[in-house]
């Protein structure tokens, strides 16, 4: 089990988007920003999709995703690697809804298609200075 660091707990729970790489069937690259991205877990980061139909055929054909996420004020950044799945209903789906309800109070957002629960596989420093590129999780 991959240890998650402090430092990618913080910059989740400070409302920082993420960036969710995939790869279609031909190679193709997607990039999709998500603003829902949470840890309810040891082992997992989460996302709600609501639009982003590429993502989710991409992880239906490859599950192998990258994230990452920053916070330009701080200079921190990070990237996971990790394994992708799709979950449309369940204790997990009602966790993550409920999440997003509560941020809908203050900005408006569709109704979520699902989940996208993530295995974390490693964690690495992206922000600048002496640790960057390393393995940090």
């Amino acid at each position: 089990m991959t240890v998650i660091p402090d430092t990618l707990r913080d910059l989740l729970a400070g409302g920082h988007n993420v960036w969710v790489a995939t790869v279609g069937p031909d190679g193709t690259p997607n990039v999709s920003i998500k603003g829902s991205g949470a840890l309810l877990d040891d082992e997992h980061l989460y996302f709600a999709d609501m639009f982003s139909r590429k993502t989710r055929e991409n992880i239906q054909h490859d599950p192998r995703v990258a994230i990452g996420i920053h916070d330009p004020e701080r200079k921190v950044a990070m990237q996971v690697k990790g394994t992708a799945e799709l979950i449309d209903h369940g204790e997990v789906f009602e966790k993550v809804d409920q999440r997003l309800k509560e941020l809908s109070a203050k900005v408006q957002l569709p109704p979520m298609k699902y989940v996208v629960r993530i295995t974390v596989e490693s964690v690495w420093d992206m922000g600048p200075g002496p640790h960057a590129g390393e393995r940090v999780g």
